[in-house]
């Protein structure tokens, strides 16, 4: 019960900062950068829009390589040697504080991944179709009629509706497994830094983070018949589930769901035990950088 408490004091401390306010500011901009040249089309045809947006957001490259990037800015703070965080160690001792650390990051991911999704579809209040079908607009962006993809087209649109998105899923369980993997592939590149952190320092522990992050642009210029097998390798990648049934001549670009999932959560708890057995050995050098 203590180490929950614990984890909820470390989440709060994590969210309420300039960090996570700055990320959420910039996604802020991009959705109503992104959104802008739908809610011209909906005003024009007097029609509501689908409440799933951000896994279509996601179904972009360069989309995925700036969110997670966004992340790894927010989870910078490891390895939380902030000089407040003195005193939570001799309060809770080494492996309670890192436990406290790891189950902060990870909420702090489920919270941002699910503000991302919100904030995406901000643009378009009170004009969401508030029904778990994907609705005529998106329908008729993704079959490629004239008048709406035309339309999309010329004004530049940065993200678009995938028609085997919408014949896969439904808008509930696409945005439910987008919020899923994102969690953990976010969680993933943080507990990730973290590691790194106590072996190699912050610096080494952002910078081989974010080159893990610019992998997603190896696996999008791999050539189609190669892109899954590459990917297999690669989680930031798999952010765009949207495109999980669209085939790339004749190829898939994704691995299986359920390997997805398995190699996250595997790799999160593999971290985990890491990080409590170093931090057990770890000399702590305390600074007055702010978290």
């Amino acid at each position: 019960m203590k180490l929950i408490r614990y984890i909820g004091k470390n989440t709060a401390a994590k969210l309420i900062n300039s960090k996570a306010g700055t990320f959420l500011l910039v996604f802020l901009a991009i959705s109503w950068s992104y959104d802008r040249p739908y809610l011209a089309l909906i005003q024009e045809q007097n029609q509501p829009i689908t409440w799933c947006i951000f896994p279509f957001f996601l179904a972009s490259v360069r989309f995925v390589a700036l969110y997670f990037a966004g992340i790894i800015y927010t989870n910078s703070d490891v390895p939380f040697m902030q000089h407040n965080n003195m005193y939570q160690v001799i309060r809770t001792g080494r492996r309670r504080w890192a436990l406290g650390q790891i189950g902060g990051i990870f909420l702090r991911c489920l919270a941002l991944t699910v503000l991302s999704a919100l904030l995406s579809v901000l643009p378009f209040f009170g004009r969401l179709e508030p029904v778990n079908v994907w609705g005529r607009v998106a329908y008729t962006i993704a079959s490629g009629r004239s008048d709406a993809s035309g339309f999309v087209s010329q004004s530049m649109a940065e993200f678009r509706f995938h028609y085997d998105a919408l014949t896969t899923f439904t808008p509930l369980e696409l945005l439910a497994l987008t919020l899923l993997l994102c969690t953990l592939i976010s969680t993933f590149l943080g507990l990730l830094m973290f590691l790194l952190s106590l072996y190699a320092g912050k610096a080494i522990a952002v910078a081989v983070s974010l080159g893990y992050v610019l992998l997603v642009y190896l696996v999008q210029n791999t050539s189609s018949d190669l892109r899954q097998a590459v990917s297999y390798f690669v989680p930031p990648y798999w952010a765009e589930i949207a495109l999980y049934r669209t085939l790339d001549y004749g190829y898939y670009r994704l691995p299986p769901i359920s390997y997805m999932l398995i190699f996250l959560l595997t790799a999160i708890a593999v971290m985990t035990l890491l990080i409590c057995l170093r931090v057990k050995r770890v000399e702590f050098h305390w600074e007055h950088e702010d978290a």
